[in-house]
Formats: structure tokens, sequence, C-alpha cells
């Protein structure tokens, strides 16, 4: 093979300086798209993780003052027909909503959930929630926490908050240290009746009650945000 063939072969075969630059500069940038993606996938798993955690323990000590006491406390609203269908309740008579034992209820369950900081009025004045956050923890659908009314710092960080319909609380998973945003680490939910038996007088006995989403209080679902009402229909569909 003469000197001219070669060149020509080894011209062919080889890369010059600038196309090794530019397929390195095109790696980096799929490399760091991806990267990026997969981390944010994976903080968003982790966020749905510690709401499911939340939900479990709120609902182990929801169900331990209801044996501990023997009795449903006057605590709860209705579900909706959505909740009865979505959620398979067993609800017959008519319901009427109740919150007149809230108060009691409530301070029961806080201590139960582990508490350590009590914020009776103003969670924000009170250091419940950042000061400095001014969207926090106004919802931005339905007007629900506008009022910065009672929060509860609890041991392992979180941070519940109560509407001023006492049967509506925020899980705050993340607690003061953020994102501290709606459907992110932040999630609503309400205590509701969940089974209900007719009585001879026409009325209902509730036989149960549980933490099901808030017919108001959801902020919209965006593309990195889920809604408590989303979420729990997804676990819900994994457990059947």
């Amino acid at each position: 093979m003469g000197l001219y063939s070669m060149k020509i072969l080894n011209k062919k075969s080889g890369f010059t300086l600038s196309e090794a630059m530019i397929t390195m500069s095109i790696i980096g940038v799929v490399a760091t798209l991806t990267i990026s993606t997969l981390g944010a996938s994976v903080q968003q798993r982790a966020r749905l993780a510690e709401f499911r955690a939340a939900y479990a323990k709120m609902e182990t000590v929801l169900r331990n003052i209801i044996l501990d006491e023997g009795k449903i406390y006057a605590c709860y609203s209705c579900p909706t027909s959505t909740d009865i269908s979505d959620f398979g309740l067993s609800m017959k008579g008519s319901c009427t909503a109740k919150s007149n034992q809230c108060e009691a209820f409530i301070d029961m369950f806080v201590r139960q959930m582990g508490v350590t900081r009590f914020c009776k009025s103003n969670a924000r004045s009170e250091g419940c929630i950042p000061e400095q956050d001014t969207k926090y923890p106004s919802a931005p659908n339905g007007g629900c926490f506008s009022n910065f009314g009672k929060g509860y710092v609890l041991d392992n960080g979180m941070v519940l908050l109560q509407d001023s319909d006492p049967t509506i609380l925020a899980i705050d998973t993340n607690g003061r240290k953020g994102p501290n945003k709606w459907g992110q680490d932040i999630f609503t939910l309400q205590i509701k009746a969940k089974e209900s038996t007719k009585v001879k007088s026409g009325a209902s006995y509730i036989k149960d009650i549980g933490f099901l989403p808030p017919a108001s209080c959801l902020p919209k679902s965006g593309d990195s945000s889920k809604t408590s009402d989303v979420l729990l229909k997804d676990m819900v569909s994994k457990q059947n």
C-alpha cells in the first residue's frame, strides 16, 4: 500500500479534534439532562413515600383512639359520592357532619402523633411554620388555611396544620425545611365518615371514620405536584 493510500485510510477511520469535542459536548448535555431528570424523579418518589408514611401513621393513631376510647368522636364530615365510589365506602342512610367534639379529639390525636410544639392560635407567628414564606400555608384553591390557625410540630419534624373547619388537616411531610409547596410536601386530608348503617328512626349510625381527600382545599395538580386525592387513589388501586 502506498503512502498516499495510507493517508486516506487514516483520515477515514479517525476523528478530528473538533468532531471529538462536539461529540463530548453532546454526551455532556445528555448526561446532565438525564441526571437532572433522574434526581427529580428520586426526590419526588421520596416525598411520596413520606406522604404514605405520614398517612399510615395518622390512620393508625385514629384507629388506636377509637379502640382505646371505645367510641367514634363527633368530629367528621360526610363523604362525597366520589369518595364512596373511589374508596368503596359503605354508607347507608343519611349522614350529618359533626364537629362538636373536634377540640377534644384533635388534642388527643396530635399528642399521640408525637407533638413537640403547640401553636394554639397562629401557626406562623408562634413559629410552627416558616414566617418568611408568604404563600405558606394558604392553599391555592378553596381559601383554606388562610388564617394561619392552629399548628403542631411533630417529633419526626413534620408539621400538622388545622383549618378553620376542624375536620380538615394538612400534613407538611418535610416540615420547616421546605420546599413548603402544596402537592409536593404539603397535603390536605379530611376526617370523614367511611361506614354507616341505618337505624329504625331513619337516621344513620356512623360505624367508622378515616382520612380522605377534602372536597375543597385541594390545590390543582401540576406536573411537579400531586394532590392527596390522586395519591390516595393510587394507594387504593395498588392494594386491590
